[in-house]
This record gives structure tokens, sequence and C-alpha cells, in this order.
């Protein structure tokens, strides 16, 4: 489970002579950091498209926040189980993987975030009825009609970037493992233990390959049991959704001040300080120690059930059982109310969803054929766009899912407004 393996390399890991600077999964937390796949979260939506204050969050402080508070799981069960893996790994390494899983796991994410999802996703439902897409098996269909940004994550660290080379960025097996929430496939046998998947179809073998290396074996429905510090990455970016939306909700005068409070008291008694400090303090305390608050009912609920955990029978996510459990579930409900359900976000979203699946309509266009139309190689001379006479129809289309994921919430709009004709006048 602490494999140092380099998914798609035919050489083991450490076997470069000279190279003792870095272990490997801090290799891993640079190459991510580092990539230009990442570096786009700047640009895409947390929780207000376009925000107009400098303070609201992209995916990038998101996916940051997420890696620092994974950090500190990470850093209090290591403390617990020192005597059990102290020879096999440092504490800065054990440290590294999930800060390195949860530093990636939303570089999958397409833009205008989960209503981004749920347009390529409704896209993909209509235009599949189409005669040419007739010979998709059901896997792959449901690959795109389910389009899942956890599972693009796997793919642009697997197979987009560095895409000249199996295994793209070539991560460790630990750190891949600890990054995929749901260890299966967008079909699998019987009931699932996930609600949703972890990879696509096109990218299954490579998946496979990380869960044998990490000693996990497949089940007979055709899913995985999660790697344990997957866990760990889950409920890091549970408790920064939930806390830190909440917060910039409040920020943004969505939601109201004195309700969050309240919120961050219920988490943790005394959190928010007293009345006669600024509100703005107020709330930045109330955050910061709600947040210290879960990670530490996290780490305690892990340590208490890390045989169970080990063994892949524990299948409930840590913060949902935590004594601070209502409260955290009341800051979600709050979030969805108050903020992604606001007019100024719906109004933002609805010029993405129809910018997303009409960029789509566009570029599939160009790719469905051999031989498009002149319209369809300006598209492809202006978008870069992945073709190749031995592509199958589910690759083709996974070449236009794959171009749009990876733009940012404003590219995505510039570029609809250009290739639709809206912006040549």
């Amino acid at each position: 489970m602490l494999s140092d393996h380099r998914i798609g390399a035919a050489r083991r890991a450490g076997e470069n002579p000279g190279e003792v600077s870095r272990s490997e999964f801090h290799r891993d937390y640079d190459r991510i950091i580092f990539s230009s796949a990442f570096r786009r979260l700047s640009d895409k939506t947390q929780v207000v498209p376009f925000p107009k204050s400098d303070y609201t969050r992209q995916r990038l402080t998101h996916s940051l926040e997420v890696s620092c508070v994974g950090r500190s799981l990470a850093t209090m069960i290591y403390d617990s189980v020192r005597k059990e893996i102290g020879t096999l790994v440092t504490q800065g390494d054990f440290e590294a993987i999930v800060a390195a899983a949860c530093l990636a796991h939303d570089i999958g994410n397409p833009p205008f975030g989960h209503f981004g999802e749920r347009a390529i996703q409704d896209w993909a439902t209509s235009r599949l009825s189409h005669p040419i897409f007739r010979d998709l098996s059901v896997a792959e269909r449901a690959d795109l009609t389910r389009f899942e940004g956890n599972a693009q994550s796997f793919r642009v660290l697997c197979r987009l970037q560095m895409s000249e080379r199996r295994g793209g960025m070539r991560l460790t097996a630990a750190t891949l493992g600890a990054l995929v929430k749901y260890p299966r496939g967008s079909v699998v046998e019987g009931n699932s233990r996930y609600r949703k998947h972890g990879y696509f179809q096109d990218d299954a073998e490579l998946f496979h390959e990380v869960f044998q290396g990490i000693g996990r074996t497949e089940l007979i429905s055709g899913e995985y049991a999660r790697h344990p510090l997957a866990l760990l990455s889950e409920a890091a970016d549970d408790i920064c959704y939930a806390i830190v939306d909440l917060e910039d909700g409040c920020r943004a005068g969505l939601v109201p001040l004195a309700r969050g409070l309240e919120i961050l008291e219920g988490i943790k008694s005394g959190s928010t300080g007293g009345s006669r400090m600024p509100d703005a303090e107020r709330l930045s305390m109330g955050r910061a120690l709600a947040i210290n608050e879960l990670v530490q009912q996290c780490a305690s609920e892990f340590g208490s059930h890390s045989e169970s955990i080990l063994c892949g029978d524990y299948t409930a996510s840590l913060i949902d059982r935590c004594p601070a459990e209502a409260a955290y579930h009341e800051a979600r409900r709050v979030s969805v109310d108050h903020i992604f359900s606001s007019e100024r976000v719906l109004e933002l979203e609805s010029a993405g969803y129809r910018a997303i699946q009409g960029l789509l309509d566009i570029l599939l266009s160009a790719a469905a054929t051999d031989t498009p139309d002149s319209f369809g190689r300006h598209v492809r001379r202006l978008t870069h766009l992945r073709t190749g006479d031995g592509m199958t129809a589910y690759q083709r289309l996974l070449s236009c899912t794959d171009f749009v994921s990876g733009m940012t919430d404003r590219h995505c709009v510039e570029l609809f407004r250009t290739l639709s004709g809206h912006a040549a006048w």
C-alpha cells in the first residue's frame, strides 16, 4: 500500500543513480504542482463562477487547502502507527503521499465545477442516440452519460499529461491509490459500495495496475476496496468543501453571517470568539478551529477502525462517523441552499452549461470523422484536437470531453463565443 512503483514505467522507482535529494512521493507532489493541468485550476469554479472578490477561492486555492488538511490528517495517523510502519516509510513520505493525492483530487474537474459535469452528462445522453455510436459498449456509454470528474482526474494524471509515454506523469501506485475515491468502473456487477466511478474504460489497464501495485484484489463485482489513505484524502476534501465554502458564502453576502457563525459553533463551541471581535476575524477563527476539530475527529475515527480500513471492509466516509457529523451536514445544506442556488450562481452556471455543450457539438463535428468538412478542419487546427485514423468512436468522444474538461471557465466561454461566431463582429 506504500508502493513507490511508478505506474507505466518499466524501471523500478529509485533506479536513477544520483537522485537522492527527494523521495519518490515528494517527486509526485512536485510533478503535480508544476503541471499545466494544476495551474489551470486557478480559473476554475469552486463556489462562485467569475468571483468579484479576490478573496473567494477557486479550485487552485481549494486544492492547496485540501492538501494542507490532508497532510495534517496524515501526521496524526502516522504518529499513532509509527511503531508499525516507521521502518517502511518516513513521516515526511507518509504525509507527502496524502498531500499529493489531495493536491490532485480536482485536477480533472471540468469548467464550472459539478454543474459542468452535468452539462457533459446531459450532452452525452442526448448525442449517444445517434447511429454512429451504436457500437459503443454499455460501459463506454456509461463513462460518458455518467461523466465523472474523479475519473477524469485519474485520466489527466495517467494519460493526458506527458501523453507521449505510457503512464503519463508516472506517479507512484501509493499516491494514485490514495487519490481514488471510487475504485470501480462505470458499470459493475450487482450493487456497488460506491456512488460513482473512478476510471474510464480507456484507462482500465493503468487503473488495474495501480490497485495490483498496492496489493488490493479485484472483487467479484469488478471493483476494489479503497486504499486506506484514500479515506484521508476524502475527509480532507469533505472538511474543506463544507467549512471553506460556508466561509466564502458568508463573505460573499450569500449566507447570513449569524447563521454561518452558529454552524461553526455547532462544530466547535467557542470557536468564533466574542461579539466584540470584528466579524471577519470571528469568521476566520471559527473556520480554522472548526477545521481543526473535524481533523481530530476524523483521525480518531480512522484510528478506531484501522483494522477494518486496512482490510477493506470499512465502506463509510470518516466524516459521516464523527461526533460533529450533524453540524457538518448542516454546513453543506446551507451552502447548497444559499450559495449554489443563488440567482447569481445559477445565471453564470447556465451560461457555462450552454458554452460547454455548444463547444462539445462543435468539437464532435470535427472529431467524429476522418474527413471533416472545411469548418471541421479549421476547428482541428484551432484546438489541436486529438484525432487519429485508429481511434474508435468512443475514443473520439473522449477526445472532445478531454479538451473541454481541461479548459478554464473563462477560456471555455470565450472559445465558444469565438467558434460559434458570437465574437466575430
